[in-house]
């Protein structure tokens, strides 16, 4: 049994002796177990040595390890199924190591001590709630939308060191470009043409950034003026052809200005894209209406 999308199996903290610290499994079983923990006590060797305190990954008996040593020489880890997003996991793991440092870290001379830490599993579930959550939210998003920086949540997460060393590893220079491009105002499909990316590779971006907590994503909604005359008027200048007429009669009804494209298009049973690409035709006579995605904006945020 996995944690959802996420594909979690087990989650554990190992001091750096090996001796397990704190466990929480998905299946109420520990695959994890004290040779596997003995195993691993050589990779903190191995990264105190070398310096290495990034979240690492390894494959042991068809599973995959997801492990970050911190300064205080302590491990987490992940046990993963197969198809586990480990940009997102490598977030979570990090997350929850900040976490735990933070609430625990004046007492871990005190590990050994068994169940010590056990309130720490509320802690475990709400953060899986919150990331399982965005994933589901960001998985539905379409390329109509707009994302937009939260200017505070970046600083913090750049003055940490941990979110750039992961953002380069994971993007590379692409990723720096589309976080740059970002302005608040244009929607991942214009972001795309502009840089001459597939939606599909700047969404990646998108993605990984709001489950970081730095973008708020908004919908486009479209909105048409009140003023028929005058609206019918332009569309006999512009002479729109016969198919995107008719379309554009059949969604006149759902463009207020409170629904997104993707609504719209699955309301009357065509692609967001054959929606959009009408109303593009329509310039200023279409307002949009920027509504702020919901599920994305919870009081548990990454720690930095």
């Amino acid at each position: 049994m996995v944690a959802g999308r996420l594909r979690v199996q087990e989650f554990m903290i190992l001091a750096a002796s090996g001796v397990p610290v704190f466990h929480y499994s998905w299946s109420n079983t520990q695959k994890l177990d004290e040779l596997l923990s003995g195993f691993l006590s050589a990779i903190t060797s191995f990264a105190s040595e070398f310096g290495e305190r990034s979240v690492q990954s390894l494959s042991f008996e068809g599973s995959e390890i997801l492990y970050e040593q911190t300064e205080q020489e302590l491990l987490f880890l992940f046990l993963v199924g197969t198809g586990a997003p480990h940009k997102t996991l490598r977030i979570v793991l990090r997350d929850l190591s900040r976490r735990f440092l933070g609430r625990y870290s004046p007492k871990t001379d005190d590990i050994v001590i068994d169940g010590a830490f056990d309130p720490f599993k509320k802690d475990v579930r709400e953060a899986f709630d919150y990331y399982e959550g965005v994933l589901i939210v960001t998985s539905t998003l379409s390329a109509y939308v707009v994302p937009r920086i939260n200017q505070d949540a970046l600083e913090r997460a750049m003055e940490s060191g941990g979110f750039l060393d992961e953002f380069h590893r994971d993007f590379g220079g692409e990723g720096t470009r589309v976080l740059e491009a970002i302005d608040g105002k244009t929607s991942i499909d214009k972001l795309s043409l502009r840089m001459g990316l597939e939606d599909e590779e700047v969404s990646e971006v998108i993605e990984y950034l709001t489950i970081w907590g730095i973008l708020s994503i908004l919908q486009m909604c479209p909105q048409f003026s009140q003023d028929d005359a005058r609206f019918d008027a332009f569309l006999d200048v512009i002479g729109l052809p016969s198919k995107d007429y008719q379309l554009l009669q059949r969604a006149k009804q759902f463009c207020n200005g409170t629904r997104s494209v993707v609504e719209i298009s699955e309301r009357l049973g065509v692609t967001p894209d054959q929606l959009y690409e009408m109303l593009e035709k329509l310039g200023d006579e279409v307002k949009w209406i920027l509504v702020e995605v919901s599920g994305l904006s919870r009081t548990l945020r990454p720690r930095y």
